[in-house]
């Protein structure tokens, strides 16, 4: 395993740096072939965050470095891709973009409210920062709920490429990320009893210092840190991480939209639904043979899925 590892981390870093070097010329490629390029870049970037994605099985549980490096290293390639996409604006301009939702936001959804949602009194751990810059966002909100179709597409975009997602400081909230948006990775940070419907995405699910919440989501790779009492509905090609969690249940992320409709999404996040390993929880602070006591499956009692069709009769992709 310490061989593999090793070979893992040398690729990586070959490819890594031949990625960043044609991204630095990018701007002395001749006009007419920098689409060509910028496509080029695109597919390598993706590539390199599936291969780190599809690896980290390798890396052992207690070593923490190994794991910590796993993150820096999808954190570089997620820059890399925000890099990329501010150099595409730069050099292949596109005409200006309204989009619309295909069905008007319910009016039924509350303004914010004027004091934003309390912070999390846990202890956040150092991590690496986020260009935040082209996301998607809900932030600062509290008893509302909060649709996807209800906000406008970052500058300049075209609405054909994955966008990433940030839920930041949300309470007691019903978030419905289900639309015709094609979405990247979703971050998660601070929120408290909230629910969330996401689609299958192209990225992963990363999940920081919440509490309370029910989360029905399928992705490429989840990690949750600093959270408890949870309720996960989840559908994860990768054996999903959590890192100084309690009280975590998990369930398989069931059908939560007509059979053809959810096989189109899951088609375009690239994502086996035959392939799920929900089941396989890696928790990094259980070393011992025996089940860590931080997650559980659900009882068959326990599963709700009339969680996610009451949720998304409000807004119908």
């Amino acid at each position: 395993m310490a061989d593999a590892s090793r070979e893992f981390r040398a690729t990586f870093d070959v490819e890594k740096q031949s990625i960043e070097d044609a991204l630095v010329g990018l701007d002395k490629v001749p006009k007419s072939n920098v689409q060509a390029s910028i496509d080029n870049l695109v597919q390598r970037i993706h590539a390199l965050e599936k291969t780190v994605t599809e690896k980290i099985s390798i890396l052992p549980p207690y070593d923490a470095r190994m794991c910590m490096e796993v993150q820096i290293k999808l954190l570089s390639i997620k820059s890399m891709a925000e890099t990329l996409s501010q150099l595409r604006t730069k050099l292949v301009p596109k005409a200006k973009f309204s989009f619309k939702s295909r069905k008007t936001p319910a009016t039924g959804i509350s303004s914010p409210p004027t004091t934003p949602a309390p912070k999390s009194t846990v202890s956040h751990k150092s991590s690496p920062t986020i260009d935040q810059t082209h996301f998607m966002k809900f932030e600062d909100r509290a008893d509302d709920y909060l649709f996807i179709g209800s906000l406008s597409l970052p500058l300049g975009d075209d609405g054909t490429t994955a966008k990433d997602v940030a839920l930041t400081n949300l309470q007691n909230c019903t978030v419905n990320l289900v639309h015709d948006i094609p979405l990247g990775a979703i971050h998660i940070r601070n929120l408290k009893q909230c629910t969330l419907v996401i689609p299958p995405v192209s990225g992963s699910i990363l999940l920081h210092d919440c509490e309370g919440c029910t989360l029905i989501g399928a992705c490429h790779q989840s990690r949750m840190h600093t959270s408890s009492n949870m309720d996960i509905y989840l559908h994860v090609t990768s054996e999903p991480i959590i890192e100084d969690c309690t009280d975590m249940r998990f369930a398989p992320y069931g059908q939560i939209l007509p059979a053809e409709q959810l096989d189109r999404l899951f088609e375009a996040a690239q994502l086996n639904p035959s392939n799920n390993y929900f089941d396989k929880v890696k928790d990094f602070n259980w070393l011992k043979q025996q089940q860590s006591p931080n997650w559980r499956l659900m009882d068959a009692s326990e599963i709700k899925p009339e969680i996610a069709q009451r949720i998304l009769t409000r807004d119908r992709v």
